[in-house]
């Protein structure tokens, strides 16, 4: 794990243990654990960022003639196999870092792997379409703490305050929490986010300290969508709700 990297905290796991394959579309619903990146052509490479990661931006250096083409998964491919493929990682605070590229052979299947200073990563859930190439990583990050992360945890622990107002079968559609006031942990937290910052960020670091505080509970769980599948598991009871937003709200505390 790599922690308080650059200016901004993160919290990276670097072992992949789920059986993923490349080759798929990143439009899927990911993992919590995976953070998709999309990048563009420009001039004689290929550089984008993630939504969910503010100011870093990854690029491959690509030939230009390859660019004016249709690009397709087997021309990349085959340019990394035949030439020293590299590229850049771009820090909020303008440094940067040598990116690597790679064929290995994993899980059976031939990957993209990226390597950093940062980290070394697959790329999963490859798609290219429209010369846009899209992938994920398996990345653990968490954001520095602000006074509003602590709001939303606050007004999530007073939805589900009473045990009559926690849904135990959360299917990540809101709607109709919000229509009976009848909360998951996943919609409470996704409400209370919209009311306290106007929008949604399914990585702020309000949910991640919740995930956090889930892992530190139950360490071994191996949920893949962590705030349902934990809301959801036949041994939590509104205790255990309750307990991980303490756990949380303490956390981001402890960082103010």
């Amino acid at each position: 794990m790599i922690k308080n990297l650059s200016s901004v905290l993160f919290c990276v796991n670097l072992l992949c243990s789920c059986a993923f394959h490349t080759h798929k579309t990143v439009n899927v619903e990911l993992p919590d654990d995976y953070i998709p990146f999309v990048l563009y052509p420009l001039d004689d490479k290929l550089e984008g960022e993630s939504e969910f990661l503010d100011g870093f931006r990854i690029s491959m250096n690509v030939p230009g003639d390859l660019l004016e083409n249709e690009l397709n998964i087997e021309t990349l491919f085959s340019l990394i196999r035949r030439e020293n493929v590299n590229g850049t990682l771009k820090y909020p605070d303008g440094k940067t870092t040598d990116i690597e590229y790679k064929i290995v052979n994993h899980r059976g299947s031939e990957d993209i792997y990226m390597k950093s200073s940062l980290g070394h990563f697959l790329w999963e859930y490859l798609s290219i379409q429209d010369d846009k190439v899209g992938f994920a990583i398996y990345w653990w990050y968490c954001p520095p703490a602000t006074e509003s992360d602590l709001e939303i945890i606050e007004m999530t622990e007073n939805l589900l305050a009473s045990s009559s107002h926690w849904n135990k079968d959360d299917d990540r559609d809101c709607e109709d929490d919000i229509k009976n006031r009848q909360w998951s942990l996943f919609c409470a937290l996704k409400h209370a986010t919209i009311e306290i910052k106007g929008e949604y960020n399914h990585r702020n670091t309000a949910i991640q300290s919740v995930r956090f505080s889930i892992d530190d509970l139950l360490p071994n769980h191996g949920f893949s969508h962590t705030l349902m599948d934990f809301n959801n598991d036949q041994e939590t009871n509104h205790d255990k709700i309750m307990l991980v937003l303490e756990m949380a709200k303490q956390r981001i505390k402890g960082e103010l």
